[in-house]
């Protein structure tokens, strides 16, 4: 059995054998050793390939492998038939597959770095002694055997057995969920070791006190790293866009493909040559795939991201950007993230009686009670110490009390006790020297033997008298407040010197109930209401009494004002039930999970992903780290969080705030629509790029387009206005729709052909109309061959392109809305559709009259009538682009009207 398994169990002396080491710490020369031995005290996997694996994933995708494959093509035809420039055509496509890898990567591995510099929760520093001496280390270079010093804000950086202790208490929510501070003993306890009272856990926050604690686990192996671990073997499924991304290459592979192969047997069987086959198929190749599409795609999730961090939500995965747009459910704490996380006493409730009839000077004996179980102190931003405690501090001020001086007066205090539930003190309370006990009233109840009625009189704590308390303690927690229950009695000098706090609790005397508010964050209801009309749901899972969780769930708007308790399940009831018997609850209408741990979202979030949803879940702790990951998006709290649980997550909120989740959402929505929007314009010019090649192989007339003049628009002229229409700002009714389901394609029927058999038909139409105007006023008639370096072929060709160009225009302006013209948006809104405009404009005319453009492109000159013929084709895409918009809105009007 591994010794350390049972280290809580043994005497100090023991736990210094078992760990070979002593009181003095290690020598330097046996840390040094075991450093070797058991590795860096480190949380994360360091993977030495990852950044090769990241670079290959981008180099062996669809489109990059087939721009490869056309490459090499192009070096088989430059072989077959020197001296036609396809080894140049050959390095360009492998250059822009090589580029599109490289920038997809670069963008990938500057997210990377990003989150890397959020990982700084283990302290650098450490004080350990060695050779008995106190010396400074970084936290990664702690072994076992290593004695570790704690003080007071100190951040536990490995897991060690206490042997020395002064008054300790450390917070364990990073590891345990449970915010309440725990005091720590040296004592050999039994029991399990995540439950033992002398262990320091990895993670945790030193609240008070200090210690000397043997170091027994590091890195992976303390409870802190087994989380990390867990959360890191846990593979995050495909986000939405990425399963779409995969959905279009593979088709638009497919098609590209297979026609290319297609035709070229065509040819083949026809008696054409080889090179001339090998040529049409690779144009035929790059004509059907977008070039430019993947890192548009790429920038547009880039910009979303830098946007949304300019709302607070930093985005540490480029795909979980649109991720979030996608979301159907949102999981949600509450402490902080609806909530403000500032503690307020509101209500003071009697014993007997109501807050009706509580004087003051009775209502700060019910404080200074309170307190007198409270433990704060000073810091440079005024009281530090446990928020609840803070909060009764501030409200005994509050009602002309004096908590300095209270505090002095308390003489002994016994820190809150998570199994417990409550913490008590001992001290002199308007001249009486009492023992005072607050927490919770469940816990309290049992120990009442009466109730204070004011004026020196005590209350018999009969059936009747404490079921009026309860009453009172629910219509509290219904009113949303955390109810913390307070109890006195008088104690003897003797009493207080010896007795310890299991010997004082019992006969104890009800002084009264605090009502403590968290209030809701002023944006939040606006933010659900925003949700509810976007169709997302929202789950809230919580810690606090099922009264309380309704309350704020009710007034955040997570349910309807009537909603009864059947949207309400415990963590009790949550456990007991299966897998199938949650979905068929959460189907049922239940919302609020209440009185549930961190370690129950995991349960909950399959659930939901069982019942194919998209889930959002927030997370802080390191438990929470494998739910993060197991959801499709994970949300860790900026502040408050863990470094486990943002490393587990894709979205880091820097406010906490649950309204900057909304935020983000629209966003992700706005992103995907534009996705879809430059996409659909990519995409037309596929359809002029491609029937030019299709004539060519079945008729006997020119080519109206060389590859080089393909690869000009999908990698020149469309680039700057994809990115335009990635950069529209979000559309009024984004969050008035329902989030699409899984069965929605990016690459949908109608998508496909509105761009391929409406708009590209029409581009194909115009362009080719004026590549043989232009041929037919030249001389050519039909079934003449023309040499490539022929005028009258350069000129035809020139104008087809031109004509492309201008048409994209009429394009890219229909696309900025699926149903209005798009120039109700204004086109002064977004200077970089003016620019892709103008980049347009000016490239059109410099293909048919700038001579070096004329050289690269194999163009030539046309008359100015001509040219001109060309820019109708803006007003004419434009136009029946619009009409047909103005159609399908008809259309649907009278098929909404006719449904009502």
């Amino acid at each position: 059995m591994n010794p350390t398994s049972q280290i809580h169990n043994l005497e100090a002396e023991a736990v210094f054998r078992a760990l070979g080491s002593g009181p003095g710490g290690l020598a330097p020369g046996e840390a040094a050793e075991r450093l070797r031995e058991v590795g860096a005290n480190s949380v994360e996997v360091r993977d030495p390939w990852r950044v090769l694996r990241s670079l290959l994933r981008q180099l062996t995708n669809f489109f990059t492998l087939l721009l490869f494959a056309s490459s090499a093509l192009c070096f088989v035809a430059e072989h077959l038939q020197p001296g036609e420039s396809m080894a140049v055509l050959g390095w360009a496509l492998a250059g822009v597959a090589l580029l599109n890898a490289l920038f997809s990567f670069i963008q990938e591995y500057r997210a990377e770095r990003a989150m890397q510099a959020l990982r700084e929760f283990l302290p650098p520093q450490v004080q350990v002694l060695r050779a008995g001496a106190p010396v400074t280390l970084t936290a990664e270079d702690l072994v076992p055997g290593d004695v570790l010093l704690l003080a007071e804000g100190d951040r536990v950086p490995a897991d060690a057995r206490l042997v020395m202790v002064e008054d300790l208490m450390v917070n364990n929510a990073p590891l345990t969920g449970e915010s309440q501070p725990v005091s720590l003993g040296a004592e050999p306890v039994t029991g399990r070791l995540v439950d033992s009272s002398n262990i320091a856990f990895a993670g945790c926050l030193v609240l008070r006190g200090r210690g000397q604690a043997v170091v027994f686990a590091t890195g992976l192996r303390t409870e802190f790293g087994k989380l990390a671990h867990l959360s890191q073997a846990l593979r995050r499924a495909p986000s939405p866009l990425e399963l779409q991304t995969a959905h279009m290459v593979r088709v638009l592979t497919f098609i590209a493909v297979g026609l290319g192969l297609s035709f070229f047997l065509y040819g083949v069987a026809s008696g054409r040559p080889l090179w001339v086959n090998l040529v049409f198929m690779m144009g035929i190749i790059v004509a059907n795939v977008p070039e430019g599409l993947l890192p548009t795609f790429t920038l547009a999730l880039a910009m979303g991201s830098l946007r949304m961090a300019r709302k607070n939500v930093l985005v540490t995965s480029l795909n979980a950007v649109e991720a979030l747009g996608a979301v159907q459910v949102i999981c949600t704490d509450k402490t902080g993230t609806l909530t403000l996380n500032q503690l307020e006493v509101t209500r003071l409730v009697p014993a007997f009686g109501t807050d009706g009839t509580f004087p003051q000077e009775r209502r700060r004996q019910l404080l200074k009670l309170a307190f007198c179980a409270a433990e704060v102190h000073g810091t440079d931003q005024g009281l530090g110490g446990d928020p609840l405690d803070v909060a009764i501090a501030r409200r005994l001020a509050g009602e002309g009390g004096d908590p300095e001086a209270a505090q002095q007066n308390r003489h002994k205090h016994f820190p809150f006790d998570v199994d417990k539930r409550r913490a008590a003190g001992i001290g002199t309370v308007s001249g009486q020297e009492v023992f005072a006990v607050k927490g919770a009233w469940e816990v309290l109840r049992p120990m009442l033997a009466g109730l204070d009625a004011g004026d020196g009189e005590t209350l018999s704590a009969g059936a009747a008298e404490l079921d009026r308390a309860e009453a009172s303690m629910t219509s509290l927690a219904a009113a949303g407040l955390r109810v913390i229950a307070v109890a006195y009695r008088a104690v003897s000098a003797e009493e207080a010197q010896g007795a310890n706090q299991d010997q004082l609790e019992s006969r104890l005397v009800l002084a009264g109930l605090l009502g403590i508010e968290d209030p809701l964050r002023e944006e939040v209801p606006a933010a659900l209401a925003s949700c509810h009309s976007a169709g997302i749901d929202v789950v809230l899972i919580t810690g606090d009494h099922p009264d309380t969780a309704m309350s704020v769930a009710r007034g955040s708007g997570i349910v309807e004002p009537a909603a009864t308790a059947t949207a309400v399940m415990t963590g009790d009831q949550l456990e007991a039930l299966s897998e199938r018997e949650l979905e068929e609850a959460l189907e049922a209408g239940v919302r609020i999970f209440a009185r549930t741990g961190p370690a129950q979202k995991m349960k909950i979030v399959m659930a939901l992903k069982n019942l194919d949803r998209v889930v959002a879940m927030t997370g802080d702790g390191v438990n929470d780290a494998p739910a993060l990951k197991a959801a499709d998006i994970g949300i860790a709290m900026g502040s408050s969080g863990t470094d486990v649980a943002r490393a587990a997550a894709q979205i880091i909120l820097l406010d906490d705030n649950f309204a900057s989740i909304v935020a983000g959402i629209e966003e992700g929505r706005t992103v995907f629509l534009n996705i879809s929007k430059f996409t659909n314009y990519v995409l037309v010019s596929n359809g002029p790029e491609i029937l030019p090649y299709l004539l060519y192989v079945l008729l006997p007339v020119p080519l109206a387009l060389t590859v080089i003049q393909i690869l000009s628009i999908d990698l020149g002229t469309d680039i700057i206005p994809s990115m335009a229409l990635g950069q529209e700002p979000p559309e009024p009714e984004a969050m008035q729709r329902h989030p699409r389901g899984q069965e929605f394609r990016l690459l949908s029927p109608g998508l496909v052909l509105h761009s391929y058999l409406f708009l590209g038909l029409l581009e194909a139409a115009w362009s080719l109309g004026l590549f043989f105007f232009v041929l037919h006023g030249g001389g050519w008639t039909y079934g003449m061959e023309l040499a490539t370096d022929d005028p009258l072929y350069r000129s035809a060709t020139g104008i087809a392109l031109a004509t492309i160009l201008l048409m994209q225009i009429g394009n890219l302006v229909g696309r900025r809305h699926p149903r209005r013209s798009g120039l109700d948006r204004g086109l002064f809104r977004n200077r970089l559709l003016l620019l892709g405009i103008l980049i347009q404009v000016v490239f059109s005319w410099a293909t048919l009259y700038l001579p070096p453009f004329r050289k690269v492109l194999g163009t030539g000159p046309v008359e100015w009538p001509v040219y001109l013929a060309a820019w109708l084709g803006i007003p004419l895409i434009f136009g029946l682009d619009y009409l047909r918009k103005w159609c399908a809105g008809r259309w649907q009007a009278r098929m909404s009207g006719t449904a009502e």
